[in-house]
């Protein structure tokens, strides 16, 4: 009777431990042309989720011979020979955040400062997205406003890229924008009994800096190219920059660092 408790429990707790692991596989897309798979593995308190770096119709043509997509700047492998671009690690409650991201083919990590975001679920009615029946939230997110659908048939916080914090997991998200990005859930297994394949050792030896240095360099390099492509063109074909407004074509359209006051 003693080995028969003792075993009831290894096994009660070991089920409750998985119940509070999810893997949930999202087709991202920041354009028509493109879409990625971002894989969202959810430990208790800990949010890890990995962009692979090249689009799935590049895949499709390296698969069919094509080598272009060994190509794609940003690639580095973080474990077994999977290639990855972007790898957010983040803890429920907690502000800061971990990420990996590239410029001129060098990979930094980096660190960031999450702005709170506040979600209006005050939304009667549900919406049928795939098979899950969902429910509606808003927030604003640094210049945009997130529309999301959840499901509570899934109780997880969880969802793609840096959001989640709602009483579901996130089954469809996107940003108002010009450029609008989309996630689609295409995938899930909750609960999830197996690992999260990064390599943190690796992650730990990247050079360290801030969001706000990367996204200073890469618009600077950015523009640096805009004029290289400025001084090729015939005379007085100009590329027309006048607009004041900057549209980015990430879900970040303005920064805290932008709008602070000096």
């Amino acid at each position: 009777m003693k080995h028969y408790l003792i075993a009831f429990s290894f096994w009660f707790v070991s089920n409750q431990l998985h119940a509070q692991q999810l893997y949930a596989e999202y087709d991202y897309m920041p354009s028509p042309m493109a879409i990625f798979k971002e894989h969202v593995y959810y430990d208790k308190d800990t949010k890890t989720v990995v962009r692979d770096s090249v689009p799935q119709q590049k895949k499709a043509k390296e698969e069919a011979g094509s080598d272009d997509a060994a190509t794609s700047e940003g690639v580095f492998t973080i474990d077994m020979g999977t290639i990855f671009r972007n790898v957010i690690i983040q803890k429920t409650g907690q502000r800061s955040l971990l990420e990996t991201r590239s410029l001129e083919g060098k990979n930094y990590r980096l660190t960031d400062s999450f702005p709170a975001l506040e979600w209006n679920t005050n939304y009667t009615e549900t919406e049928k997205v795939d098979t899950y029946t969902c429910h509606k939230a808003t927030a604003k997110y640094r210049g945009a406003t997130l529309v999301a659908y959840y499901t509570n048939d899934i109780p997880m916080p969880a969802g793609p890229y840096k959001f989640g914090g709602l009483p579901g997991l996130i089954v469809l998200l996107y940003n108002e924008s010009a450029h609008p990005n989309y996630w689609m859930l295409s995938k899930v297994e909750y609960p999830y009994k197996g690992s999260i394949p990064v390599n943190l050792n690796y992650i730990n030896s990247l050079p360290l800096t801030t969001l706000q240095k990367l996204i200073t360099r890469e618009e600077m390099v950015i523009e640096e190219k805009m004029r290289v492509i400025q001084s090729k063109l015939p005379p007085g074909v100009e590329i027309d920059n006048t607009t004041n407004e900057k549209v980015r074509g990430s879900v970040e359209q303005v920064y805290e660092w932008e709008t602070a006051k000096p």
